[in-house]
């Protein structure tokens, strides 16, 4: 089973996010040096975009863990308020995940692999705190280790599932919303990052002498080089404000 705090390229991702930044590298030193070659100061932006683009990924493979695990906690609990064993709510859920899911999806494969594990007389608790250990989900990590705690006291595992699955809804939920809010401000940000490139482009295209003694010398590379610099240094600052924590 993955390791969900490790995300690993497959093939057309590795291709398509070294194509993509190395496109842009070469756009970019010739709109800001004027010269292609420049493209070899640009280089190291490949494997910042790389390792940007992995935690991304491994962000948004989670949160989508994060929601379908919300799914199936709630089908679990429906199954155990129907008189079902733990075991056996577990089987229950992923037959009524399966109209929602397709067998590829990670909470599914995720079940398929309790299910085995089950029948090869692991316990429950073993089992959830393996998933929720790779997960790296809050919600993951706390319902197993909930779940666990009620196994050892004995205690009303119906209703204290019930309970967590509520939380769980409720903490996902806000999530969303939050999302869904901050989407508009990251890509009001999106844009901003774009406007000073569409400046430089509109005045090399209609007013290039304005900006004519920026390139082809020492100063200009220098000065072109620092503004780059600030900018990245923007970005960042930029990305880590309209960030969301999982």
């Amino acid at each position: 089973m993955p390791d969900y705090d490790n995300y690993i390229f497959n093939r057309s991702e590795l291709i398509r996010h070294i194509l993509i930044p190395a496109a842009i590298i070469m756009f970019l030193a010739v709109l800001c040096y004027n010269n292609i070659l420049f493209s070899i100061l640009l280089i190291p932006f490949i494997p910042y975009h790389l390792a940007d683009s992995r935690k991304k990924l491994k962000e948004g493979r989670k949160w989508k863990l994060n929601m379908q695990f919300r799914d199936c906690i709630n089908c679990i609990s429906s199954a155990l308020e129907s008189g079902y064993s733990i075991e056996n709510a577990i089987k229950e859920a992923y037959l009524d995940m399966k109209l929602s899911y397709s067998e590829d999806d990670l909470i599914m494969r995720e079940l398929k692999g309790i299910i085995t594990a089950l029948a090869n007389n692991r316990t429950v608790e073993e089992v959830f705190i393996d998933f929720s250990t790779r997960s790296g989900v809050d919600d993951i990590k706390s319902f197993a280790d909930i779940f666990a705690t009620a196994k050892r006291t004995g205690g009303n595992l119906i209703l204290i599932i019930k309970s967590t699955a509520d939380v769980i809804h409720t903490r996902v939920e806000l999530k969303r919303e939050l999302r869904t809010v901050i989407a508009s401000k990251k890509y009001e940000a999106d844009i901003m990052k774009l406007i000073p490139f569409g400046i430089l482009i509109y005045l090399r295209v209609f007013s290039p002498d304005m900006v004519s003694a920026l390139y082809g010398n020492l100063f200009g590379i220098l000065f072109m080089t620092i503004v780059l610099l600030i900018y990245l240094l923007l970005c960042r600052i930029s990305d880590h404000i309209v960030k969301i924590e999982m």
